[in-house]
């Protein structure tokens, strides 16, 4: 049986490895893995949502620059 510390450590790098994954990639993993169109349905529409709408990740990104810019100033 793993203690909670390793557990956390090997869900730490899994996210690290699955964050470095392009949209693309995150849905042929998930294919690979449970069947093709298969599981997972809320988080395959969620990947393909950000393939199809790629500029609204892009506003959220400078979004969260303006903001921590913003805290560091108050």
């Amino acid at each position: 049986m793993q203690n909670k510390e390793t557990r956390h450590k090997e869900a730490t790098i899994r996210n690290e490895a699955w964050a470095k994954l392009t949209y693309e990639q995150q849905l042929e993993d998930l294919d690979r893995r449970l069947g093709k169109g298969i599981g997972a349905k809320k988080q395959r529409t969620r990947i393909q949502y950000k393939i199809n709408n790629p500029q609204i990740e892009i506003q959220r990104e400078k979004k969260a620059k303006k903001r921590g810019k913003n805290k560091n100033n108050g």
